[in-house]
């Protein structure tokens, strides 16, 4: 009997002291964390899919990397937080190559009017040497690593109470464009006036008549409820968005070179599955509009090719037409 309460307080002996350990291990706080924001909602489904890439990294570093993400501009604007990535905080960003193209012109070029036509040919273009020579180009002498974008929300369209199929019939029309040189040059090259304006404006712009209408994507359309002020959507897909994930170089650097490609790796993966996602949402936006009163002027029944020659002069004006070219010739597109 004494031997049995010997060992049973061995036993017990031996779990306290193990608990504290396991505790330890439980409590053990990541070597790097990433705060990484995007102006987008709480419920988007970017946010999602970025929490997805959260896990993932988390999983395959055990738990050494934490990603957290803060959806609806919660780390400021996005001039401030690039300019923290710039110095080298642990801060990352959902950004796009209009913006990157203020830093590096050549990467405006990928918001360029009909620079691609399909998502096959949006994810090729992440294997192009002239895009990986102009990020390098971004990271060593501004600080920003630009480490995926495969987050892709597709074809912009115009929005706008008048039929318009061809950029004859766009002159004059006063279309809102983001304060960016290849976002207003886009516009104008389909014959419209690129007129700056607010993203939480656009609604009440046109209902004001401070604009005849915008461009966007289906999905943001719905969102903004543009059914209610506009009649008309021509299927022009000008522009294929592709946006871009920028993260700290200096951050980045200070990674393991294992944690670097896990970060990067997934950071692809989800990117994609978003961009999937999203398009299978377009559908259903489209839908939404649809019900809600707006008539669409299909692809079918526009002059494209009336409007990818107008568009030839938002590259020569930006001088983006060599980049283009070398793009081109990366990924087999003629």
């Amino acid at each position: 009997m004494k031997k049995s309460w010997l060992g049973f307080f061995a036993i017990v002996c031996s779990c306290l002291v193990m608990a504290p350990l396991n505790g330890e291990a439980a409590d053990k706080k990541p070597s790097f964390t990433l705060r990484f924001g995007h102006a987008l909602t709480e419920q988007d489904i970017y946010t999602v899919h970025m929490r997805e890439w959260a896990e993932a990294v988390s999983k395959a570093t055990n738990g050494d990397i934490l990603i957290e993400i803060y959806p609806s501009s919660q780390l400021g604007s996005e001039e401030d937080v690039l300019e923290q990535i710039r110095q080298g905080a642990n801060v990352g960003w959902q950004t796009d190559f209009a913006r990157l193209g203020s830093y590096v012109n050549g990467l405006s070029v990928v918001n360029a009017p009909f620079f691609v036509d399909n998502l096959e040919e949006a994810f090729k273009l992440q294997g192009s040497a002239t895009i990986k020579k102009l990020n390098e180009e971004l990271a060593q002498k501004f600080g920003i690593a630009h480490i995926s974008f495969n987050w892709i929300q597709g074809q912009r369209h115009v929005f706008a109470n008048k039929i318009a199929k061809n950029p004859t019939e766009m002159k004059g029309m006063l279309i809102r464009s983001a304060p960016a040189p290849i976002w207003a040059e886009s516009v104008n090259a389909m014959g419209c006036k690129a007129t700056p304006l607010p993203y939480g404006e656009i609604y009440t712009g046109i209902q004001s008549k401070v604009v005849d209408g915008c461009e966007l994507p289906y999905n943001a359309a719905k969102n903004l409820k543009l059914s209610e002020v506009v009649s008309y959507v021509m299927e022009t897909g000008h522009i294929f968005q592709l946006n871009a994930m920028v993260v700290s170089e200096a951050w980045l650097k200070k990674l393991p070179a294992d944690y670097q490609k896990i970060l990067i790796d997934e950071c692809n993966k989800a990117g994609e599955r978003a961009t999937h996602a999203l398009a299978q949402q377009t559908d259903s936006s489209k839908q939404a509009l649809i019900e809600g009163g707006i008539k669409v002027i299909p692809r079918s029944e526009l002059d494209i090719a009336a409007f990818k020659a107008s568009s030839i002069q938002a590259y020569n004006i930006l001088g983006l037409t060599a980049f283009r070219d070398q793009v081109y010739a990366d990924i087999g597109k003629k």
